[in-house]
């Protein structure tokens, strides 16, 4: 198995097994916990519809040594997932406090 049909095989079973799993009583985690569940689901939804994208153009238009594809296809599935998670854990604020 290549590295590539690896990244890829995350990407379409294990990283929504893994959002699915984490989604669970969402509403009882922490702010960090949250933020960085959703920016891993905007980072899988971005992703997917990208390499739905590219994986619509046909094989005649790509040539063997194009990085694009199989990055938009194999890799960006799995990584920005991981990305949007990290971002969303790194932006969360603290909550004002309550006066009264």
């Amino acid at each position: 198995m290549t590295s590539g049909l690896a990244a890829l095989l995350i990407g379409l079973f294990a990283i929504p097994l893994a959002l699915l799993w984490g989604g669970h009583r969402l509403r009882r985690r922490d702010n960090r916990y949250r933020a960085a569940f959703w920016g891993a689901l905007i980072g899988h939804i971005v992703a997917s519809t990208f390499a739905l994208v590219l994986g619509m153009y046909p094989a005649t238009e790509w040539a063997a040594t194009d990085f694009w594809r199989g990055f938009g296809g194999y890799w960006l599935p799995v990584l920005l997932p991981v990305v949007g998670a990290a971002t969303g854990a790194l932006r969360i604020r603290p909550k004002p406090e309550r006066i009264g």
